[in-house]
């Protein structure tokens, strides 16, 4: 759904497509996508989701915008908590191994230069598959680069190297920009 005002949308109520509580919208970022624009949302998941369908997570459980069927006193999403645990709980390609969803939400991201490049946040599916994971980029480099300090920016997972208590690419801070620029059209300082 086309969400053109996502700071109404904080604070607010979530239900799945089958009417069930999921928690609150606590927090977005902006999409990668200037075409379409897309946002996410950190949903801060009740007791019941949490323990049931997010194995206790304390993490937010993110959302693209559209996952939104509609909003208004409340959201209503257009899966079920069913399916969002799911993707919560899949596995993704990481270098060698796969770890799940759940473990990269929150982790910090560094170049092979062990530079930080900023956070693991969020993903973007689409019939059942993993399209693209989300980085929220780190604050020195929305500065430098002249790009809202909210945006979350695509990170391929074949650019994941090795997952431990942080997140290392095989790829250098000037190959993720020349990626960004070039596939999404970013124009950096």
């Amino acid at each position: 759904m086309k969400i053109n005002n996502p700071y109404d949308l904080v604070g607010k109520e979530v239900y799945d497509s089958n009417g069930n509580t999921i928690g609150r919208v606590d927090k977005y970022w902006k999409s990668w996508n200037d075409e379409y624009p897309g946002y996410f949302f950190g949903i801060r998941p009740n007791e019941n989701t949490k323990d049931t369908w997010f194995r206790g997570t304390h993490k937010l459980v993110p959302i693209y915008s559209d996952y939104v069927k509609d909003f208004g006193d409340h959201i209503t999403l257009n899966k079920t908590t069913e399916q969002l645990g799911r993707f919560w709980n899949k596995a993704v390609p990481c270098g060698s191994t796969t770890c799940p969803t759940d473990q990269l939400v929150d982790k910090p991201i560094y170049d092979k230069n062990h530079s930080r490049v900023g956070t693991f946040f969020a993903w973007v599916e689409s019939d059942g598959t993993y399209k693209n994971y989300g980085c929220m980029v780190d604050p020195f480099f929305t500065d430098s680069w002249n790009i809202p300090t909210n945006t979350m920016m695509p990170m391929p997972t074949n650019y994941i190297f090795d997952v431990k208590d942080t997140i290392t690419l095989d790829k250098t801070l000037n190959e993720l920009k020349d990626y960004w620029k070039h596939n999404y059209n970013f124009n950096f300082k």
